[in-house]
């Protein structure tokens, strides 16, 4: 009986911890007026907006290997810590993200689709790998994003891809968002078996016993203000 509280204790230890760390995930980043703004936009004033009050709020970014290897170990997060993700592999991410995020000295997580790589308005390998150098973390987002029921090649969606960006970049990719946030058990036992140590979905709650597999992400509205991206992520701030 001991053992087997101890034994929850942890578990529940992991889903809380995985509950509060503040993991946001932007999409297309835009010029102004180029399109308008919503959940799967924003443009450049508005993402530095946002950006600008999180850094003069004293938040500060983690990346997945300090974000895992605190879950594991059972800590907790560092007080006003959180993550920036990147998904789909637009070049606005190069162009206009990364040089904001260097601006207030915030690091990002780039989940790239590599069937994207070297076409016109995705990022390049030249691109890719200039994000890795300057200390962000370049991981996978599958081969060609696909449906919870497209996954018809394994290693072509997952293993192929972290192979061909540790390629690029020279560094491990161990981690995956899933596209459109979805997942499954059987998904989750491939993903394993590529040898990533963690996954991303959207929005829900961790799932009990498959935390580091269904790490939680915040679809950010490029509509918010900072003060309303503030008020939505205090819930899972470490105090």
């Amino acid at each position: 009986m001991k053992m087997f509280l101890v034994l929850l204790g942890c578990c529940l230890s992991l889903a809380t911890a995985a509950q509060q760390l503040p993991v946001l995930c932007y999409h297309n980043i835009t010029t102004p007026g180029q399109h308008q703004n919503d959940l799967l936009h924003i443009d450049s004033r508005q993402f530095e907006l946002q950006l600008k009050t999180l850094a003069d709020s004293g938040y500060h970014t983690i990346l997945p290997d300090e974000m895992v290897a605190l879950l594991q170990q059972h800590k907790p997060f560092p007080a006003r810590a959180f993550m920036i993700t990147f998904d789909d592999s637009h070049d606005g991410h190069y162009s206009i993200a990364a040089p904001l995020l260097q601006r207030y000295h915030f690091k990002g997580v780039f989940f790239v689709m590599t069937v994207t790589v070297n076409k016109p308005h995705y990022l390049s390998v030249a691109q890719i790998k200039a994000l890795s150098e300057n200390g962000h973390a370049v991981e996978s987002h599958t081969w060609d994003h696909p449906r919870p029921d497209g996954y018809h090649d394994w290693d072509k969606e997952l293993l192929l891809p972290r192979q061909q960006l540790e390629k690029i970049t020279g560094r491990p990719v161990r981690y995956i968002a899933y596209p459109f946030g979805a997942y499954n058990d059987s998904i989750i036992r491939q993903v394993k078996l590529a040898g990533y140590k963690a996954a991303f979905q959207l929005n829900r709650q961790p799932a009990e016993g498959k935390e580091l597999y269904t790490l939680r992400r915040m679809l950010v509205d490029g509509r918010w203000s900072g003060t309303q991206l503030l008020r939505k992520i205090s819930r899972y701030v470490t105090p």
